[in-house]
């Protein structure tokens, strides 16, 4: 009999990857409830959680700034769709500034959730693309807009605000302006976050010490603390009690 995997992850169709990053499921299966720490990733996220086949949370968080704790019922499974930074002018069509570090309680009619067959990941994945591509803009997307998108994207926190506005060709103040609108936080604190969030993959192979872009030890240690919570050698003896995202965040 196939073990079942606790985590499974999907990449979204060409047509939204300059505004989904991810699809992915985690599944609780203990029979009792199961506490998750979710720290700051850089992506703003919808989610719900299905138990007995039933939809019994459905919301969309803002930005996190700092860690968060949430429980898994028994025998649950969460289902996420990580968004990037455009997603609320291109895709959603409203910002998510006003739920930094907060959620809001979705109806089930919001992308037709109610409807879903929710038999598989796979099969909840299309339809939940299906749904987004209904609402996804008909605009293009500025090409300013699209540059400091997948910069972002590709250099995950390692280049300073000064050289994002220089290579794309748009104000830091421009930008600050764009990123304060619609995510709630500046263009130096969202790299700040991408950069704390790619160190968690040293941590998690037993590296304490920072290797690239923190002034000394110590400045790293506070940075992660002011992130997770926890200093980098309580992060890794965690990793696999609480921190799914230790386990599962991918190499550069």
């Amino acid at each position: 009999m196939k073990e079942e995997q606790p985590y499974k992850e999907i990449k979204p169709i060409k047509k939204l990857e300059h505004l989904v990053h991810s699809f992915w499921m985690h599944r609780n299966l203990s029979d009792d409830p199961e506490q998750l720490t979710i720290v700051p990733d850089s992506y703003f996220k919808i989610v719900f959680v299905v138990q007995d086949g039933k939809v019994v949370k459905y919301f969309m968080t803002g930005l996190w700034i700092r860690e968060n704790s949430f429980i898994t019922p028994p025998n649950a499974t969460n289902y996420g769709c990580r968004l990037k930074i455009l997603a609320p002018e291109f895709l959603i069509h409203q910002e998510v500034a006003s739920i930094l570090q907060d959620f809001k309680q979705l109806d089930l009619a919001y992308l037709n959730l109610k409807h879903f067959d929710l038999s598989s990941f796979e099969k909840i994945v299309d339809q939940w693309q299906i749904e987004l591509l209904k609402i996804k803009s008909s605009r293009d997307i500025a090409s300013n807009k699209l540059r400091l998108s997948q910069l972002l994207d590709i250099t995950k926190g390692d280049i300073t605000a000064k050289q994002v506005s220089e290579q794309i060709l748009w104000t830091n103040r421009q930008i600050n302006r764009y990123m304060n609108k619609y995510l709630g936080v500046s263009l130096k604190r969202y790299l700040n976050i991408q950069k704390v969030y790619q160190s968690y993959i040293q941590i998690r192979e037993g590296r304490f010490f920072p290797e690239k872009n923190y002034f000394d030890q110590a400045h790293f240690v506070r940075e992660v603390k002011r992130h997770t919570g926890e200093t980098p050698t309580k992060l890794h003896e965690a990793k696999n009690d609480r921190f799914i995202q230790l386990k599962n965040i991918q190499q550069k």
